[in-house]
């Protein structure tokens, strides 16, 4: 769990076009308190700082926007530990779409947290990864090659085949920046996989403030529209976008749906001994991956 106690707000353009002309979506509800950055998906998760939309090109971030640096690199995790499984089957998943692009070659994981997903591109990938968050390092680092410290002060150079920021970008606090340190680490021709969430589709829009992509440690919310527009912009050309595929054990889904209301009807049942640890897969609205080849 985090130890930080108060974190400092700083007022910015729009990372995207640089605009100060925002209009305000929701409003802050932790002051200077650090967001919840863990998994266990409690009533604290869903509480956000302002919210605002850029007047120019549409994009939804934070603003002010928060410094969480100090958050993630103390948060210790261990729900997300317990859900290992779930997350290696959205891997293999995961993995069997990237094959499509690349089949071979160097692969980094960015926000590679404890390194599951480099244990299933490993079959395929020399692989090595990028976690900031100190508890996550020390696991994944027991296996494989791993970085505690951001891509843009690593300063590689046309090192990588594949980049994959798997729920990544929405952490950072200037993510024009950071992929363009992504595009400098990619070969020519490398491709770039990137899962966020898609606020413009269905069920974003209808579920509003209360989709779960909406949460105090997340700062951007893009679009398929305004995620194109910062790639195109850095360098890179869209292939595809598609769905993420998602699995769950039946517990874990009812730790989400806690979330809500009605999640907590299904919650106790979910967790029977007997049912608890079958596992599902499934697709849903507003969950986007998007395949990008550096230009």
């Amino acid at each position: 769990m985090a130890t930080v106690k108060k974190i400092t707000k700083t007022e910015i353009p729009c990372n995207l076009c640089g605009s100060t002309k925002s209009d305000i979506l929701y409003p802050d509800e932790l002051g200077d308190k650090p967001a919840k950055v863990d998994y266990n998906f409690s009533p604290d998760t869903r509480k956000t700082y302002q919210i605002v939309r850029c007047q120019s090109c549409g994009l939804i971030f934070t603003n002010p926007m928060p410094n969480l640096n100090s958050v993630y690199e103390d948060t210790v995790d261990e729900i997300y530990l317990a859900s290992s499984e779930q997350r290696r089957r959205t891997a293999e998943k995961s993995l069997k779409q990237i094959l499509k692009y690349k089949s071979s070659g160097k692969l980094l994981d960015v926000g590679c947290a404890t390194g599951i997903f480099l244990d299933v591109a490993s079959h395929h990938f020399d692989v090595e990864g990028i976690e900031l968050s100190r508890w996550a390092f020390n696991e994944a680092v027991k296996r494989h090659t791993v970085y505690n410290q951001p891509l843009e002060s690593l300063g590689f150079s046309e090192c990588y085949d594949v980049i994959t920021l798997w729920g990544v970008i929405e952490h950072f606090q200037h993510p024009v920046r950071e992929i363009h340190s992504v595009v400098s680490a990619l070969k020519p021709t490398g491709l770039l996989v990137l899962y966020t969430g898609d606020v413009d589709a269905l069920l974003p829009r209808l579920l509003g403030k209360k989709w779960w992509w909406y949460q105090g440690m997340h700062l951007y919310y893009f679009s398929k529209r305004t995620c194109s527009q910062l790639l195109n912009q850095c360098g890179l050309k869209i292939l595809s976008f598609d769905l993420h595929p998602l699995s769950f054990q039946l517990y874990s889904l009812g730790i989400s749906l806690n979330r809500y209301k009605i999640g907590k009807l299904f919650s106790p049942i979910f967790n029977l001994p007997f049912i608890r640890n079958i596992m599902i897969s499934i697709k849903i609205s507003g969950e986007m991956v998007l395949f990008a080849q550096k230009s």
